[in-house]
């Protein structure tokens, strides 16, 4: 057998390919980017297999967006192809060798010869639908962080402006305080505007036009022309947000429709969080138990023993960021709304632990539900039901 280590990178990838004796057929090999680099790739190899008479295996490591153009390609021409997390190569690295030298060729010959070591090496499955579905939940998280940076600039902006609004706390946030502000963005033009307007703008809300209006009569407020301005176009910029938000939301509770996973059985677990858990684990049948699951969550606690000393830390934290934050809001979740989980949450906490450490044990019951359900596409039912 013969193994390539792709250290993928922007621009390049460098290749290297060794055998299962040591023997180095390639160590400094560099293919671009492209359809040109990624035949020429495919020429060497086959070449290398036509010498030795053997099958060809490839890894390399999991770095996101930058490895989905030569993966797709290398799996099209039914090449075995192996993907390792970053971490799991950087200590690979540190055992095999005590220089602190990391160069694209080192990585490259590392990655090959982890893949030539690695007896229990399983190549991951992938499906189109939960691949698809993970591209846009992440979309959409992207949009929610950027709509949540124009949110903050909104507040420092209305609190320079007019800061007593502050006063009515999460008001100054709603639709119908965007609306107003959106039409009439600084004090002196609420003062302006007809009663009848801002009656319409406000409809039976807690503040009164009348009381609007005196708040902008006495206001301290710093304004301007262009705080004006700034402030309409953030307004619109949040409105577009949450018009390509509700259109993407749209489009998740399509897919999942269509994917029908028993996940969202579970009491808590709405299409939301269901679709960012169900997108982050992929293929089920890539986890052989529920702790190899937990572990790619990053939820499992971190271990140190030594001589008679044993202890646990915290979380270790590697993995899927994602799935992590989704495990943790479910766990919260599905303590409230199923009375199977929240006797486990309640018995834990009488037995005196913390609130994070009884979500996570939680977690931990529920990445098990999780695991069965998915496998056996059976619903959820409660333990008592």
């Amino acid at each position: 057998m013969i193994y390539a280590g792709i250290d993928v990178g922007k621009h390049k990838h460098q290749v290297a390919i060794i055998d299962d004796e040591g023997e180095v057929y390639e160590d400094d090999f560099v293919i671009s980017n492209d359809q040109l680099g990624f035949q020429e790739l495919d020429k060497i190899i086959s070449r290398i297999k036509t010498q030795t008479g053997q099958n060809c295996k490839m890894a390399m490591e999991d770095t996101g967006h930058y490895n989905v153009p030569i993966l797709q390609f290398l799996r099209r021409k039914h090449y075995q192809v192996y993907r390792y997390n970053p971490i799991l190569v950087k200590e690979f690295s540190k055992v095999h060798t005590l220089r602190k030298t990391k160069t694209d060729k080192t990585d490259a010959l590392v990655i090959a010869k982890m893949v030539m070591g690695d007896v229990e090496k399983s190549e991951h499955i992938s499906n189109n639908a939960t691949e698809e579905l993970k591209e846009l939940t992440r979309y959409r998280s992207r949009l929610g962080k950027h709509q949540t940076l124009l949110k903050v600039q909104y507040t420092r902006i209305l609190e320079r402006s007019f800061p007593e609004l502050a006063t009515y706390g999460q008001a100054r946030h709603s639709a119908y305080m965007m609306r107003l502000l959106k039409k009439y963005p600084s004090p002196r033009k609420i003062v302006m505007a007809h009663e009848k307007t801002l009656v319409k703008l406000l409809g039976m809300k807690s503040i009164k036009p009348a009381l609007l209006k005196q708040l902008a009569r006495d206001s301290v407020g710093c304004y301007s022309s262009i705080t004006e301005f700034e402030l309409t176009q953030t307004i619109q910029q949040i409105d577009l947000y949450d018009t390509q938000i509700k259109e993407v939301d749209k489009k998740i509770q399509e897919m999942m429709d269509t994917l029908d996973s028993p996940i969202v059985t579970i009491p808590g677990i709405s299409y939301r969080l269901g679709s960012i858990i169900i997108a982050e684990i992929g293929v089920i049948f890539n986890f052989k138990n529920p702790g190899q699951l937990l572990a790619f969550a990053g939820m499992e606690p971190s271990i140190y023993q030594s001589g008679n000393y044993q202890g646990k830390g915290k979380m270790v934290k590697r993995g899927s960021s994602q799935l992590r934050w989704a495990m943790y809001h479910a766990s919260r979740l599905v303590s409230i709304y199923s009375p199977t989980f929240k006797t486990y949450y309640e018995k834990k906490l009488a037995e005196g632990k913390h609130y994070n450490v009884v979500l996570s044990h939680v977690a931990k019951k529920l990445i098990r539900v999780i695991f069965h359900l998915i496998r056996t596409g059976e619903a959820y039912k409660e333990v008592n039901a």
